[in-house]
């Protein structure tokens, strides 16, 4: 990231029922993300965005209603009738182009969601033999989906084509209208952090075989130079051989002197594990996205007698040697979907609060808990927030946690003028309005909460304390106290 960028946040630029449904009809803006990312570039600047993740934005099985991980054609960016249309559900490429173009020129960078783990939806099938080994059908002979001549696209920015030798195994079998876990004979499921996790979905790539590597490798760096993204968020990471990740991510990097920036989806809710993981990718670029952060929220949103003091030292953002590869997040696409999954129904402003406000981790935000949940007042608050108080050496203060409250400080900086906070969030308990006496480090000075929760002022002592209210409330539980601004009644 630019050094020039304080305080970063990233933005995810969608959601799994995007453009679907009711969704549909209440935004039908959406139905254009690219056209929108290029409309909204400029105010995302001002709420804080210095960055944002982009879908897949390539031809995927399901066409204009695939979300993009049904991958098909990884050079397909919306130019070629492929999967019954031009564009991709998103748009067309000469519409993501522009917008790439208006977000960089806001100084907003672009990360492509890369789906290296498997493709679906091939043109041609194949018969092949099972290997002996094989969970399903073993030693049997099947016929797969997995040979991808593009015929749209007729060889434009890659001559390649995927046959059944690039790929370890499926999940259909085409003749028997079968399904299950099929191993190809004399293959291997690739060495993952997580044996068990090999194998996902669709026609999972085999890293082992050369022309495979050396295929993803040139797509990736394609991308960087055609497109011109900043870096990649990797999709199921865990299920992708670990030797094959370093590589590409050193390959894709070396090709070009930007500085990319790769964050990679592991779901584990270990923060333990989830530190180990970084044991088998000997690239020190790579990120991951915060799950065992996040299952804390999940614990917060569904059982009353969570503790808030767990908030103190869970999540990977909270483990010495690894917070800085960290990106927090409250929800995304996966653990939240309409009539699937629920996501959090409560506290979900706690949660923003705390990724938003505290020093470590990279916070990411998103767009169907802003626009289509209606928090956007709320969350853009928080951010600006960040951006201008949430600066210098941040830390609990242990004395003012407990059950039903969290307390956090950040001591502010002399280069950012009225800078530092105190972040309180308290869960509903025995306290209505919870008090808490708390040293920030400025003797003498009046604060206010920042998110109108509380409407009172609080003036510190010589010493530099103060006393801090909060709601014992899931509806306004969190609070951020900041210096009152100069000329502000």
């Amino acid at each position: 990231m630019p050094d020039t960028q304080q305080n970063p946040i990233m933005l995810q630029t969608f959601y799994w029922e995007m453009a679907a449904g009711g969704y549909a009809e209440h935004f039908p803006e959406e139905k254009n993300l690219w056209k929108l990312l290029r409309q909204r570039a400029r105010q995302w600047r001002q709420w804080g965005i210095t960055s944002v993740w982009i879908p897949p934005a390539n031809k995927a099985m399901g066409g204009v209603e695939d979300v993009g991980y049904g991958c098909y054609d990884l050079y397909d960016l919306g130019e070629f009738e492929q999967k019954g249309s031009v564009r991709t559900k998103y748009g067309t490429r000469a519409e993501l182009e522009a917008a790439v173009e208006a977000l960089q020129s806001e100084q907003i960078e672009v990360y492509y969601d890369a789906v290296l783990n498997h493709l679906m939806g091939a043109d041609e099938t194949e018969t092949i033999t099972l290997s002996s080994r094989s969970p399903s059908k073993p030693g049997q002979e099947v016929e797969v989906w997995s040979h991808f001549t593009y015929p749209g696209r007729q060889e434009r920015h890659s001559d390649f084509r995927w046959h059944w030798r690039h790929f370890n195994g499926t999940d259909f079998d085409q003749r028997t209208g079968d399904t299950g876990v099929f191993l190809f004979k004399d293959k291997n499921w690739d060495s993952t952090c997580h044996h068990s996790d090999s194998f996902l979905m669709g026609v999972d790539y085999d890293y082992d075989h050369p022309e495979t590597r050396a295929e993803l490798i040139r797509w990736g760096i394609w991308l960087v130079e055609t497109l011109g993204v900043d870096g990649f968020r990797i999709d199921a990471l865990k299920h992708i051989g670990c030797q094959f990740i370093s590589t590409w991510l050193e390959e894709v990097q070396r090709a070009t002197e930007r500085d990319l920036f790769f964050v990679g989806e592991a779901w584990l809710n270990d923060a333990g594990i989830l530190a180990s993981y970084f044991d088998h990718i000997s690239s020190a670029r790579l990120h991951v996205l915060d799950f065992p952060l996040r299952d804390i929220f999940r614990q917060l949103s569904e059982d009353d007698s969570f503790s808030m003091e767990l908030l103190k030292d869970h999540g990977l953002c909270n483990q010495a040697g690894y917070a800085s590869r960290a990106v927090t997040f409250v929800e995304n696409h996966d653990t939240q979907r309409d009539g699937e999954i629920p996501g959090l129904f409560r506290y979900k402003y706690h949660a923003y609060a705390y990724i938003l406000l505290r020093e470590r981790g990279l916070p990411k935000v998103y767009w169907k808990d802003i626009y289509a949940y209606q928090m956007k007042e709320g969350v853009v608050r928080l951010m600006q927030a960040r951006r201008r108080f949430a600066h210098g050496p941040g830390y609990e203060w242990h004395d003012a946690c407990n059950h039903q409250v969290y307390s956090y400080v950040r001591e502010g900086t002399d280069d950012v003028e009225e800078s530092g906070c105190v972040l309180l969030l308290a869960k509903v308990g025995p306290e209505d309005n919870p008090v808490r006496r708390i040293q920030t480090k400025r003797p003498h000075r009046e604060f206010i909460d920042w998110t109108g929760n509380q409407s009172h002022t609080v003036t510190t002592d010589g010493q530099g304390f103060g006393e801090f209210a909060v709601h014992g409330s899931a509806d306004r539980g969190w609070s951020v106290w900041v210096p009152k601004p100069a000329g502000r009644a």
